[in-house]
């Protein structure tokens, strides 16, 4: 059995989505012939690096869009990632149709779209299996195979019949509660001070990181780190926690394996986004012992399980919680947490499920379009109404 893994943002961007390929990758390969298809960084062994234009290339600078000013930012940043998921599809397809896979495995829509689109090429065509990462409801879903949900609540939206569930997980040897950082002392953060930790996108849409600015800002002496993706937000947040925190915020971009350093440093974790399809940050905090402040979202409750759930949207009510929990409950908190995380979303435990979803999609046959009477039917159709046009054509002339 063979299994090809494509996500074109890894190596381009750094998000939760690309942290899921790495380690999924990471976790089968010494279990399973399983090869990385990605769209940057360096070749490896078992890696393929994909020619492709990525979100962030300087050529797609001047990306035109039909829109009034309020959403064209928005829709550039679309229109970037669909180049970059494209552009990727097309140049993996040679790799694909000579490795001849047995389960080609999907991360991002496009992508999807088109290796399925061109599967009649291949010698023996593969299962196409996608990850829904974005709770795209079923109408939406990309043709393919087999879907892959990664929570209860999409699974109940999800195609019925070819979806199934694996969660996220974490490694919990390398996110723990027990790990040694000197995080704090390099950013000049007292050992007694209250932290609370964000990770994602220092962005205002999604993750909303200046409302974290402003709902811990308010909050008497504590600090703030803030790591993540940069985006053209970023500034303005800086200078808001600058303005509003001074040397209390400290906002940082480090490489995936030096994040739990960051957590490590945290007594609480948060995250400002009202709605997660997962959100692996969650479990990688859990999994260092942190209690989570979150969303009060099915979702969100469903996964985190032992947390503190709030409107997140209300202004004050981040700062309220943080304020005013007793910080032996946010260590209670944090403990069972790590309990969560080792009973549901250790990686160990979710290699076999892995496995045994692989083994099952690959022993399933491929249905391909075969020509039938209504396609015949069909065909002499259309030839009769463009013989009779050509006729009249003809006349006419």
């Amino acid at each position: 059995m063979k299994i090809a893994l494509l996500c074109s943002g890894l190596g381009n961007v750094y998000r939760g989505h690309e942290v899921f390929a790495r380690d999924l990758f990471s976790l089968l390969r010494g279990s399973l012939d399983i090869t990385l298809f990605k769209g940057g960084g360096e070749s490896a062994p078992g890696e393929l690096v994909i020619d492709n234009i990525p979100r962030g290339a300087s050529c797609l600078d001047h990306v035109h869009v039909a829109s009034s000013p309020k959403w064209a930012e928005s829709l550039r940043v679309q229109e970037r990632c669909r180049i970059e998921a494209e552009t990727f599809a097309y140049a993996a397809l040679k790799p694909l149709l000579e490795g001849e896979f047995d389960v080609v495995h999907c991360l991002e829509r496009e992508v999807c779209g088109i290796v399925f689109d061109k599967r009649h090429l291949f010698k023996s065509p593969p299962r196409i299996l996608f990850s829904n990462g974005g709770a795209i409801p079923a109408r939406d879903l990309p043709p393919c195979d087999f879907v892959q949900e990664h929570t209860a609540l999409n699974l109940s939206h999800s195609a019925k019949g070819k979806s199934f569930m694996i969660p996220h997980g974490v490694d919990i040897g390398l996110f723990r509660p027990d790990l040694v950082s000197d995080f704090r002392a390099q950013h000049g953060i007292p050992e007694d001070a209250f932290v609370v930790v964000s990770v994602g996108a220092v962005s205002y849409g999604h993750k909303r990181m200046d409302y974290v600015v402003r709902e811990v800002a308010a909050v008497n002496n504590a600090y703030l780190v803030v790591a993540g993706q940069e985006t053209p937000d970023t500034p303005e947040i800086v200078a808001l926690g600058q303005r509003l925190m001074g040397k209390r915020v400290v906002f940082t971009k480090v490489p995936h394996e030096d994040l739990p350093k960051v957590y490590a440093a945290g007594d609480v974790f948060t995250l400002g986004s009202a709605f997660e399809t997962f959100g692996i940050v969650f479990i990688e905090a859990m999994a260092a012992g942190l209690p989570v402040v979150c969303t009060n979202h099915q979702n969100q409750r469903s996964i985190v399980k032992e947390g503190i759930f709030i409107d997140i949207t209300k202004p004050g009510e981040l700062t309220r919680v943080l304020r005013d929990t007793d910080r032996e409950v946010l260590s209670t908190l944090g403990k069972r947490g790590r309990e969560t995380v080792l009973k549901n979303y250790d990686l160990a435990l979710l290699k076999q499920q892995y496995i045994k979803h692989y083994e099952r999609i690959a022993s399933c046959p491929v249905a391909m379009p075969e020509f039938s009477l209504k396609d015949k039917i069909a065909a002499n159709a259309k030839n009769a109404v463009r013989s009779a046009v050509s006729v009249v054509i003809g006349r006419s002339g």
